[in-house]
């Protein structure tokens, strides 16, 4: 009988506090989706649209959970494989609120100065 064995993983997804809170008010529904896309990112390495989009003009990405609600989490590739999600919101424009936007730099350039991220 042959078992199953899942393929090695990638990358490792650490949600910081912040989004980890952001998340406990979210709908179950949107949980699971999140965590589905999270389990192939950290599976493959990416996502590809349109489960992703990168951020124009930043070091940073943004898994885009659109099923079950229009949640974005920004997400930055750290050192030793390992993947942060740094900033959540509900997305409620067409474009990416200067005040989200604003949040998620804050918090990648702490994670920058603290030697997280080159």
């Amino acid at each position: 009988m042959k078992m199953f064995r899942p393929k090695p993983k990638k990358k490792i997804f650490k949600l910081l506090t912040p989004v980890k809170e952001f998340l406990r008010d979210q709908p179950g529904a949107v949980k699971q989706e999140l965590n589905g896309l999270i389990w192939k990112l950290e599976e493959d390495g990416y996502l590809n649209m349109p489960h992703a989009e990168k951020i124009e003009g930043e070091n940073m990405f943004a898994i885009r959970v659109i099923q079950t609600g229009n949640v974005r989490i920004f997400y930055v590739y750290g050192l030793n494989n390992v993947i942060y999600g740094i900033h959540g919101y509900v997305k409620k424009t067409e474009q990416i609120p200067d005040s989200e936007l604003k949040q998620a730099r804050m918090v990648l350039k702490r994670l920058i100065q603290g030697g997280y991220i080159k």
